[in-house]
């Protein structure tokens, strides 16, 4: 794994500087390990897992500890801290966009029986970045901070259907060379387009049985896209709600937290262009 991240670096700084910072990228490498691993590891299993001597790794481990990034268990293995998740949503954009949305998505479980989650695009992923609990004792969610393949979800396909052009044809042509796109590129378009004709995505889920989803664009001040809000809904006998019921609802949430982001009736008319400025929460 590190070897693979050193050559990547090495080839991104092939077109711009080839300043390399050993340690920060030590680091980074401890850091992206042990998110990817669901279990606490020891010192041991970092270094072998890096390809690094326990040496090498004992320093970045200890300043980690430090600096709240991780923290050591009682039988003396690393887990990671919330403290990445914390910068994170300390990021004003992310941070403005939890604030609006999180009172109306408690309105809207309560007013569908539905659980509901927020999701913005990060890369050519979707990334759960709020999520809000059915009220009913049988429920289907997803977890905080979750990053799933774009196409897979439905708020990957609303969030990259009203994508700038440039970048969705960018992130498209990715995905198809993966092999990644759930179809052929004409039936990525095909729903991408359809996306962005009718302004939401409902359909069956991909990942779960007999689960719908519906998910509505959230807008900012600009009219811009900026995340999509989704209820994955589980039909069930204690649920109140039919689904055009919660469809319409989940639709009313999201103009509701697009208009407490400053989208409202006034600039409603004219449609935001969204190659004046950049996505905020992706590279």
């Amino acid at each position: 794994m590190a070897a693979g991240i050193a050559e990547t670096l090495e080839e991104s700084e092939s077109g711009r500087n080839g300043y390399r910072v050993p340690a920060v990228e030590k680091a980074l490498d401890v850091l992206e390990f042990m998110a990817a691993s669901a279990e606490a590891l020891t010192q041991t299993e970092i270094a072998t897992g890096l390809g690094r001597s326990i040496h090498e790794i004992y320093r970045i481990l200890l300043l980690l500890e430090k600096r709240g990034y991780i923290f050591r268990t009682q039988s003396d293995r690393f887990r990671l801290s919330l403290k990445l998740f914390e910068l994170a949503h300390m990021h004003p954009p992310v941070n403005r966009l939890v604030e609006c949305a999180l009172p109306v998505m408690r309105e809207l479980t309560a007013n569908a029986d539905q659980s509901c989650h927020l999701v913005v695009r990060e890369g050519q992923n979707a990334l759960v970045v709020l999520q809000i609990d059915s009220p009913l004792p049988m429920r289907y969610s997803v977890a905080l901070g979750s990053h799933f393949p774009i196409l897979e979800t439905s708020s990957g396909a609303v969030l990259l259907a009203h994508s700038n052009r440039a970048e969705r044809d960018r992130i498209v042509e990715r995905i198809v060379a993966a092999g990644e796109g759930q179809g052929t590129r004409e039936e990525i378009e095909a729903r991408l387009n359809e996306v962005a004709r009718l302004g939401h995505e409902m359909r069956a889920s991909l990942a779960v049985e007999a689960c719908t989803n519906i998910s509505m664009p959230v807008r900012d001040h600009t009219g811009a896209v900026i995340a999509a809000l989704t209820v994955p809904l589980l039909p069930q006998k204690a649920a109140r709600f039919d689904r055009q019921t919660v469809f319409e609802r989940t639709r009313a949430a999201a103009e509701k937290i697009s208009a407490a982001l400053g989208w409202g009736e006034a600039n409603s008319s004219s449609r935001a262009d969204p190659e004046r400025r950049d996505y905020p929460f992706s590279d």
